[in-house]
């Protein structure tokens, strides 16, 4: 079940031992990153149970962003863990290539613990590798050691279906699209924000993205991750009344036509 709530309305966060995972797209100041208000709420909503933080980065550039972010500061403040990957990535993931072949890349292990809800956090972002980054992709690649990440990068049609994989292999998600403002354009780093003031949940990061999409002015269709998650067997979902109230046409990135060329196989 997805729904959406007005961006600062606060949420019904579950109460449980917890993985924040977050969608970091850069170590300087960025607006397509986590808004920090909205990672704090979580965290005080979590108060007392056992939380770590994580997104995938090389070393220093992690150790940087943390900074930035001020994410030690808030984990220090409430109780939390910051979760490097490219130290504690020690889940090996094996996945098939297109070709039908494998390729293995380490994971941080608490990702696929079922005692844990693993809280995704992502602001939409227009991307030139995934054409909108959401959910799904921060679910799956934020929690891979950086280095080994990259060979996931065989081609756009490649890394859709591995995103898919690694998600469907998570269970005990909590997705949070946070949609106050999104990100247009060339993003992320040089798009530019645009207020919309809606947050999107739903425990399956899917269907949040897909009905986020939809309010967008995006297809699903044309997001590869989704169309490798359901098969092409598109889900029958209706947007909640606030989204189909706050329906907009984004703008994205300028390389669009060259990112839909997955869909040529």
């Amino acid at each position: 079940m997805v729904e959406a709530y007005p961006a600062d309305e606060e949420l019904s966060i579950p109460r449980k031992d917890a993985l924040l995972v977050l969608a970091v797209h850069s170590y300087i100041p960025s607006q397509a990153n986590p808004r920090t208000e909205l990672v704090e709420a979580v965290l005080q909503s979590l108060q007392g149970r056992d939380v770590a933080i994580t997104f995938s980065m090389p070393k220093s550039y992690f150790e940087k962003a943390v900074k930035i972010m001020g994410l030690e500061k808030l984990a220090g403040k409430y109780g939390a863990r910051i979760l490097p990957p490219h130290q504690h990535a020690d889940y090996k993931l094996e996945l098939e290539t297109l070709r039908g072949t494998k390729i293995s890349v380490r994971s941080l292990r608490a990702a696929f613990d079922e005692s844990l809800v693993k809280i995704v956090i992502a602001i939409p972002v227009s991307h030139p590798q995934t054409i909108l980054y959401l959910t799904t992709p921060t679910a799956a690649l934020q929690i891979l050691e950086p280095k080994e990440s990259q060979n996931l990068y065989e081609g756009f049609r490649a890394l859709y279906k591995y995103i898919a994989d690694i998600y469907k292999m998570q269970r005990n998600t909590y997705c949070i699209a946070d949609g106050k403002f999104v990100i247009e354009g060339d993003g992320p780093i040089k798009g530019f924000q645009r207020y919309w003031g809606v947050l999107v949940t739903g425990e399956n990061c899917a269907e949040v993205d897909y009905t986020t999409a939809q309010a967008l002015g995006v297809d699903p269709g044309d997001l590869g991750y989704l169309y490798f998650y359901y098969g092409g067997a598109w889900p029958k979902l209706k947007l909640p009344p606030l989204l189909e109230k706050n329906r907009v046409q984004i703008k994205l990135t300028s390389n669009v036509g060259i990112l839909l060329s997955w869909k040529k196989g």
